[in-house]
């Protein structure tokens, strides 16, 4: 809960900089100096949790859906590396019964994020992230083969934080679409049952269940 709450208040720090016009935006963006020594210590390998939430209408907010454990790396100062991101999350909101079962037999794949680093202080570093298409390639369903891509998108609430002082980094991403041969799809993913995956450090990755 902690850490979440961390990755909640990096939100309103991130936005109201960018929210008080382009002078304060200037003001406030860390130089490429300040970026290289925030990834120099951000960089590397990470253990933890991938936990996934789901929307519940009838609680009228989200829960936490799934969760598993993870791997990631911070591979430069604008790349994210997601190892072995679990194909049920993926397939979590596709309707489609046969496509559905076809995303789930492909083995975990390895999702590169981009992030830019708005925030660079010596108690925290506080980052956006912005999804690339997970490309799955040629899948067969219903009795057709097809290039499918799961859609990630940006927005201000897709952030990431991290804490210098303990090692400890939480992020937030938000899966919202399926592509069907470059087509976003309505019709085989469930419209506005966003999931929200949320990334741990191994030793906070047990103290988040609910998202308010």
């Amino acid at each position: 809960l902690l850490l979440l709450l961390f990755v909640l208040l990096t939100a309103v720090s991130l936005t109201s900089c960018l929210g008080d016009g382009e002078d304060s935006v200037r003001r406030q963006l860390p130089t490429q100096a300040e970026i290289d020594a925030a990834f120099n210590v951000m960089k590397g390998n990470y253990q933890g949790k991938l936990i996934c939430y789901a929307f519940d209408e009838q609680y009228g907010g989200w829960k936490k859906d799934d969760s598993i454990a993870s791997n990631w790396e911070i591979t430069s100062d604008t790349t994210l590396l997601i190892k072995h991101f679990p194909t049920k999350f993926l397939a979590k909101s596709v309707t489609n019964e046969s496509l559905k079962q076809a995303i789930e037999a492909l083995p975990a794949q390895d999702l590169n994020f981009k992030i830019s680093i708005r925030q660079a202080r010596p108690s925290a570093t506080g980052f956006y992230i912005v999804p690339l298409l997970a490309d799955l390639g040629n899948l067969t369903y219903d009795g057709a083969s097809h290039r499918i891509g799961v859609r990630f998108i940006w927005n201000e609430s897709t952030i990431g934080k991290f804490d210098p002082s303990t090692k400890r980094m939480g992020i937030r991403l938000i899966e919202n679409g399926i592509y069907v041969d470059k087509v976003l799809k309505d019709d085989v993913y469930r419209a506005g049952n966003i999931y929200i995956c949320l990334l741990y450090t191994s030793d906070a990755a047990d103290e988040e269940d609910s998202v308010d």
